[in-house]
């Protein structure tokens, strides 16, 4: 997106739109569909799906900024002498800074999904029971992965989801212990399914 804003693939006030409303966004989606790469392009029957998950990555973890200004690029990062780098325009599209709120309600969102889960095993689970359960790295990393996936579920039928909840789980399963997203991650259904057979595994061992 940031890319077509600066082409002027995309104007910016259609681009707010599209963050405001999933039916701005798939109007466009609809209008361009050729135009989009294969391997972005949405198929048509997950079309409404796409869209509402679309306009909630947008509002949720990002911003879009009217002028970014300029920034100095240089090939690969090599060098940021006057020789070897020059100033391109900045991003319009930029990440939100997490907020402490936004890490508090992630934290509720994770051990909603414990209680959840441990219901299941029939077990209310004990305050010094989530304490260990959340002190272990693994199974935290887990449960913000599978909590991820119970939001990421709701985006996708266009139910609203809390501020920053997404973003901020996002990054405790993504991104590494010094907070840079983790290399060629990719979220996939495997991945899921382990964290969630991992959680039912160690649920199970407290019975």
């Amino acid at each position: 997106m940031a890319d077509g804003i600066q082409r002027g693939f995309i104007a910016f006030d259609a681009a707010h739109a599209y963050a405001d409303d999933p039916r701005a966004a798939a109007a466009w989606i609809e209008r361009h569909y050729a135009e989009f790469p294969p391997d972005a392009r949405p198929q048509r029957e997950h079309l409404s799906e796409f869209c509402n998950l679309f306009a909630s990555y947008l509002s949720d973890g990002h911003r879009l900024v009217a002028e970014p200004g300029l920034r100095r690029y240089s090939p690969d990062a090599h060098c940021f002498c006057q020789m070897c780098s020059w100033f391109i325009h900045a991003p319009s599209l930029r990440s939100r800074p997490l907020s402490n709120g936004d890490q508090r309600r992630a934290d509720r969102r994770m051990r909603d999904c414990l209680d959840a889960l441990a219901l299941e095993h029939e077990r209310l689970l004990e305050e010094s029971e989530v304490s260990a359960l959340m002190r272990d790295a693994d199974l935290r990393e887990a449960l913000a992965l599978y909590a991820y996936t119970e939001t990421l579920l709701r985006r996708l039928q266009g139910w609203s989801v809390e501020s920053g909840v997404p973003l901020a789980l996002w990054r405790r399963f993504a991104w590494t212990a010094n907070s840079a997203p983790k290399r060629k991650f990719q979220l996939s259904a495997e991945a899921i399914l382990a964290a969630q057979r991992l959680l039912h595994e160690r649920l199970a061992a407290l019975a």
